[in-house]
């Protein structure tokens, strides 16, 4: 009996790094670390998940040492964390593009939240982070994230070396990508809620008796949906083209 004992402590070391690759990255991502899905089924779903992906990683030796252990969990924490935080500044810059829109057009009232993953805020602010959410889930965007992980066991094994050397550069070049993404998504609104201030501000010199205030958030609100409307296809095909091209600098790092 005891000579498995070293054998079963090797496959349980393992499942743990595995856990914490795949850990990291699920409460990181946006859709996946969102407070909408119930604590129990994340944490389900991660067990389940490294049970699936762990057998594989069996392969590889690996000494069970403290210190080095130590180092192997946070290294493999660190890359799985990368991945959620790739897809936390994508859907961040759609959130500054709704941020944008709610501030030109002034549609609602101030609302905060402290959860980085959850899409909260004013109704108006977060009709871009709910369609990309909702773009991101038709796509397979969860599927492609999956994929992704499990590309980066070929990369970087369980037992691999540091961390990529192109991290800060990868991780400046994303932030900057998503504030052009950011500014790409708003802007057809932006044009939209101009021209209708353009509009009400004429309207208003015409007529003085109407109230300029009341009548000018009704414009901006419908001025806001209509844009978003008509430029739904633009939206859809940036966010898509902007989720493969993170991935791909991801998979690129690495």
């Amino acid at each position: 009996m005891q000579m498995f004992l070293p054998l079963h402590a090797e496959k349980f070391v393992f499942f743990s790094i595995v856990l914490a690759r795949l850990g990291a990255m699920m409460l990181t991502t946006p859709l996946y670390g969102s407070r909408m899905i119930p604590l129990h089924i994340r944490i389900i779903s991660v067990f389940v998940l490294t049970a699936v992906i762990a057998p594989f990683q069996w392969h590889s030796s690996i000494a069970i040492n403290g210190t080095a252990l130590l180092f192997t969990l946070l290294e493999n924490i660190a890359i799985g964390a990368t991945l959620g935080f790739a897809m936390l500044i994508l859907f961040s810059g759609v959130q500054v593009a709704g941020a944008m829109v709610y501030q030109s057009g002034q549609l609602a009232a101030e609302s905060n939240s402290n959860d980085p993953t959850s899409l909260h805020g004013p109704p108006s602010s977060q009709l871009l982070p709910w369609i990309a959410l909702t773009l991101f889930v038709a796509m397979g965007g969860h599927r492609l994230l999956m994929t992704a992980l499990l590309d980066s066991f070929q990369s970087i094994p369980v037992t691999g070396g540091l961390l990529p050397e192109r991290l800060l550069d990868t991780a400046l070049h994303m932030v900057s990508e998503s504030f052009r993404l950011a500014v790409r998504l708003a802007a057809p609104i932006i044009a939209a809620l101009l021209a209708s201030t353009l509009v009400v501000g004429l309207a208003s010199r015409a007529l003085p008796q109407i109230n300029s205030l009341t009548v000018g958030l009704t414009v901006n609100l419908w001025a806001t949906f209509l844009g978003l409307f008509f430029s739904l296809a633009v939206v859809a095909y940036l966010f898509q083209e902007y989720v493969y091209s993170f991935l791909s600098a991801w998979k690129t790092m690495l």
